[in-house]
């Protein structure tokens, strides 16, 4: 099971998520093409390997998010094709079901292929 990284409060969380967006509200997800299935897929990653397999860097914006936030990519890593509110609650168990709720809106409307800003607005109704 995956444990807390430390002891994070709603309004650090959120305010890195917003952080994250800040930097590219117009950047719209997409896996490296080694890691994709077929041309069509559009699965997310927390975290993007190289074409052996070694971890590189955190992925979508839930990835970025929880790596700045202290999550390791390893133990990311290892929580690929989880939703983002199981994923958040488990390793910041003491959040708000809102914030899970906002991260976990963000993750899904960035994933319909909207950008960062907008998937940021949908989920918080906040505009960056």
């Amino acid at each position: 099971m995956t444990t807390a990284v430390e002891r994070i409060t709603d309004e650090k969380a959120l305010a890195t998520l917003r952080e994250v967006v800040a930097e590219r509200p117009e950047y719209m997800y997409s896996a490296p093409n080694h890691m994709k299935e077929d041309e069509r897929d559009a699965s997310c990653f927390y975290v993007h390997t190289d074409e052996d397999g070694s971890l590189v860097s955190a992925g979508c914006a839930i990835g970025v998010v929880l790596h700045r936030l202290g999550v390791p990519l390893d133990a990311l890593a290892k929580e690929e094709g989880c939703r983002a509110l199981g994923v958040v609650r488990r390793f910041f168990p003491n959040l708000s079901q809102r914030t899970y709720e906002r991260f976990n809106d963000m993750q899904m409307s960035q994933d319909d292929g909207n950008p960062w800003g907008l998937a940021y607005a949908q989920a918080t109704g906040e505009t960056i």
